[in-house]
């Protein structure tokens, strides 16, 4: 059995996730901290700051399964090294590895992408064997408080539409916000800004992020079979 497992905040993963799943024929399902046991597994998630979201990291620890495919969607500056990092949380035999370009979580809303890029990824997942997945160039600073720049880097706000309906609560895979108000906890996914009912939640990038962002992209598919 096939299953396809998503993290998504603003849409990207989910977007590669439900054309996936297409190809394959099979459903998906939101990564959780519950252990799974699958015989392959197929883990979208994207890359923050260079770095494995927390509750991915938790979700691969204690995933069990006999074949597994990592598929990272980055927002066209840079994944770091997170498909090496990930593979070492794992029980089971990576046989493909991604990483797919999309819009920037912090930049823009843009979930477009190439598909085609991932029929070798199907092919080698229906005819499993084993897939290399080599260290890559991460950023030294990468490590340092990943949490608290991004935190430093975007603001997010309770706007006065907020009708304290919980669905932000609700919605919030770390369990950072209670009627529209974010603690320190959160990891900037903007899950609940893209999700409000009452868009009564908004965003701001700092200058310095912003001019960060727009600095450099990059439309870069890295397929490891």
């Amino acid at each position: 059995m096939i299953t396809v497992y998503c993290f998504s905040g603003s849409g990207h993963s989910l977007a590669v996730s439900k054309e996936l799943s297409k190809l394959l024929d099979c459903e998906i399902r939101p990564i959780d901290n519950k252990t799974t046991t699958e015989d392959t597994a197929v883990v979208v998630f994207p890359v923050y700051c260079q770095n494995i979201p927390k509750p991915v990291k938790r979700f691969l620890k204690g995933l069990e399964a006999k074949y597994v495919a990592l598929i990272a969607t980055y927002g066209k500056i840079s994944y770091g090294n997170v498909l090496y990092e990930a593979q070492k949380l794992l029980h089971g035999q990576v046989i493909a590895g991604a990483y797919i370009p999309m819009g920037h979580t912090f930049l823009d809303g843009d979930c477009e992408f190439d598909a085609t890029q991932l029929l070798p990824i199907v092919r080698r997942i229906q005819a499993p064997r084993q897939a290399v997945i080599p260290k890559t160039v991460k950023n030294p600073l990468a490590d340092i408080f990943p949490g608290l720049r991004s935190r430093i880097g975007v603001k997010i706000k309770r706007g006065d539409n907020c009708c304290s309906c919980g669905h932000c609560e609700r919605s919030c895979p770390v369990g950072a916000i209670r009627n529209g108000r974010i603690h320190s906890q959160c990891i900037r996914c903007l899950r609940c800004v893209t999700n409000c009912p009452q868009k009564a939640l908004q965003y701001k990038n700092s200058r310095i992020l912003d001019t960060y962002l727009n600095s450099y992209r990059k439309e870069e598919y890295v397929l490891y079979l």
